[in-house]
């Protein structure tokens, strides 16, 4: 069996077990069915990209936990097409804005849920695509760009994955809603941490100057953080 198909089976296997380690309850009311089209329509996006690169999970997962130099899309030695690209890093998107929405929604009415939740993912997504620009203005550095870039593209994908999965296991069983907000907070803070090794790694190996670690650290990973928690701290101290 072909390295990517045992990738592929253990993906399987986890999902798998995680389904049959829970009692998935059906639920009527009309708020679990949007997020349930919207997890469903996350999965389409994932299967999709499967079609158009066969070994995609595969090459997701080796990228993930691998430290070298990855290509500019990402993906180790792969040719995906910047559509399937963008509907991989859209799924990851996607996926964790409903389960910051599902981790505040017990916490405040809908309109300040949704409010509070696209503040979050700005500052956390789209303010880190700003910030990757902002960095290489800063340093003219075209490589630092395109390095960086490949890394969080590397991590979204792979905690996509993840986050799709757990956010349907969510949806269906928010009776266990405390240990699925610890559950999230474990692996959202694992992905920044082995996101900010790689990127330490990464600029060891390319023999970035100094400063430009400072910048990195400072710009990437902990500006967005600091506004993280100028905008939702509180929300988040009273769910922890």
């Amino acid at each position: 069996m072909s390295t990517p198909y045992i990738f592929e089976l253990i993906l399987c296997v986890m999902i798998y077990a995680l389904l049959s380690s829970f009692e998935l309850i059906e639920r009527n009311t009309q708020m679990n069915s949007y997020l349930l089209v919207i997890i469903l329509l996350c999965f389409a996006f994932v299967g999709v990209a499967r079609v158009a690169q066969p070994d995609l999970i595969a090459q997701t997962f080796a990228g993930f936990f691998k430290v070298n130099r990855p290509d500019s899309n990402g993906f180790e030695g792969s040719k995906l097409q910047p559509s399937m690209t963008a509907l991989i890093v859209l799924n990851y998107i996607i996926s964790f804005s409903t389960c910051v929405f599902l981790l505040l929604y017990e916490q405040s009415n809908l309109l300040e849920t949704v409010w509070l939740t696209m503040k979050i993912v700005f500052a956390l997504t789209f303010l880190q695509l700003i910030n990757f620009r902002l960095v290489f203005i800063l340093s003219g550095e075209r490589s630092i760009l395109d390095s960086m870039s490949a890394v969080n593209k590397q991590i979204w994908s792979f905690g996509g994955f993840i986050l799709t999965c757990m956010a349907l296991l969510w949806i269906l069983n928010q009776e266990l809603q405390h240990g699925f907000e610890q559950l999230f907070f474990i692996v959202f803070s694992s992905l920044i941490v082995w996101r900010i090794v790689k990127g330490l790694l990464l600029a060891a190996q390319l023999r970035y100057k100094w400063y430009y670690l400072i910048l990195y650290l400072c710009t990437l990973e902990i500006l967005p953080l600091l506004i993280l928690s100028k905008l939702a701290w509180p929300n988040f101290l009273a769910v922890i």
